[in-house]
């Protein structure tokens, strides 16, 4: 098996998403499934840093 990836997924806050017929969701289980660590933002976090785009905040989801 390869090694653990991090896998950063932009969406809308997990609060208002209908977990149920979500793909993005439903990729995240398999992905969290198999051992990879997930985290999470939304396109209202986005900042300009010196090496990019970036979140300003990341939020780990186990």
């Amino acid at each position: 098996m390869s090694s653990p990836l991090n896998v950063a997924v932009q969406m809308d806050p997990l609060e208002h998403i209908n977990i149920d017929g979500d793909s993005t969701f439903a990729m995240m289980l398999e992905a969290q499934a198999r051992g990879h660590a997930l985290f999470v933002y939304e396109v209202g976090s986005m900042a300009l840093g010196e090496g990019g785009t970036e979140p300003e905040e990341w939020r780990e989801h186990r």
